[in-house]
């Protein structure tokens, strides 16, 4: 209870209120060249078996490292440490291609993992509908249009061999509609961040991209008791208050709307804490910026010291992302995650001044992005900025 309380006094301090520079700043390591973790031309176990999502990675009892950045076809990627990972065939977790969108069970993603004791793991997954896929669900014919999605909550017992989850599942963040409202866009939350534990609570950054009442953005979500999912909640703006509800098997009128926190502008790739400053940086991919030049996109991040408040972005490397409109750029890059090989958290939650930006590299062929798509990673720094 005290170290719930002194979140509170943290999260609702007047000094808290703005989010101050940390005087610290990340660059590509001078030389680095980018290496590849998985290669989708020679390592894959089927055609679709890329890395879809940002790293997740822990390590279990026996002290293997266990990753995760798969496609919906969850397959972990297991090594004696982060830099000598290999895929595996094995399917870890695997969703049921249901065409009832109530029982959340389409495609998902292991979209973050948290564990103790590198046994018992704890997941929120990325869930998908895609009403297009399903006879008569969908007014449009295009998936973007057709996109339905919520977060919930899975468990393994096995180290992450193997995941399973309530049925229906647990939700974590969900909108406060069904999924044949408001078609003609993708709808409701997205993409959670890792799991950061922070004075006996863990956190999470949830995209959402609004509607009926919820503004879009990123919001932050708390648990007290990670081994009950029913225990997560949304910040409404003053606190920790808003439990995800079911559109299908509860009053809408009860959904409130989480409040988007400034700055960040869409999904959070990963959140760690820099072990020298204290700060917690947060990774985006985003894409072209015409304001600032930037055609293709780029590798984006920010600082905060509460999870809450966030200082202004700056820009880590400017590069092709998934969203380039240009045909010419034959490689782009998306789901960027920061994690170092030496992080002293079972989790990766924590990183030193040398750690390592994952990455998914999209190889465009005809203009159109396709399967050939590989893990890397290129070593960063962060670097004290001199007064």
């Amino acid at each position: 209870m005290a170290s719930r309380l002194a979140a509170l006094l943290l999260l609702s301090s007047p000094s808290a209120a703005i989010a101050q520079a940390p005087g610290y700043r990340v660059e590509i390591v001078p030389d680095a060249m980018e290496e590849t973790v998985y290669s989708w031309a020679s390592q894959r176990c089927e055609q679709w078996h890329i890395p879809d999502a940002p790293l997740r990675a822990f390590r279990d009892e026996t002290g293997e490292v266990v990753a995760f950045a798969s496609h919906y076809r969850n397959r972990a990627m297991i090594g004696s440490g982060l830099d000598r990972i290999k895929t595996s065939c094995a399917v870890s977790f695997e969703a049921k291609n249901s065409a009832d969108p109530s029982q959340f069970s389409d495609k998902s993603w292991i979209a973050a993992t948290w564990t103790r004791n590198g046994r018992d793991v704890f997941a929120l997954m990325h869930d998908e509908y895609h009403a297009d896929k399903h006879a008569g669900a969908c007014l449009f014919k295009d998936a973007m249009s057709c996109w339905y999605n919520v977060v919930s909550a899975a468990r393994s017992s096995d180290g992450g061999h193997s995941f399973s989850s309530a049925t229906p599942p647990t939700l974590v963040a969900a909108p406060g509609f069904r999924q044949d409202v408001g078609q003609g866009r993708h709808r409701g939350f997205f993409n959670p961040s890792n799991i950061i534990e922070r004075d006996g609570a863990w956190y999470t950054l949830i995209s959402t991209t609004g509607g009926e009442a919820q503004k879009r953005g990123v919001c932050l979500f708390r648990s007290t008791n990670i081994e009950d999912p029913t225990s997560w909640r949304a910040f409404d703006g003053a606190d920790f208050t808003l439990r995800a509800v079911d559109p299908y098997r509860e009053d809408v009128a009860q959904a409130k709307p989480c409040q988007p926190l400034k700055v960040l502008p869409t999904t959070v790739g990963s959140v760690t804490r820099h072990e020298a400053s204290g700060q917690y940086l947060a990774i985006f991919h985003l894409g072209p910026d015409p304001g600032q030049g930037i055609t293709g996109g780029r590798v984006a991040y920010s600082w905060s010291s509460d999870l809450r408040n966030w200082s202004p972005l700056k820009t880590l490397v400017v590069q092709p992302t998934m969203w380039s409109k240009n045909c010419g750029d034959l490689n782009r890059y998306a789901y960027g995650a920061i994690a170092d090989p030496d992080s002293k958290s079972r989790n990766f939650e924590t990183t030193g001044d040398e750690a390592f930006l994952f990455m998914t590299k999209i190889r465009v062929k005809d203009c159109k992005i396709g399967p050939d798509r590989d893990l890397v990673r290129i070593k960063v720094r962060i670097v004290k900025d001199q007064p």
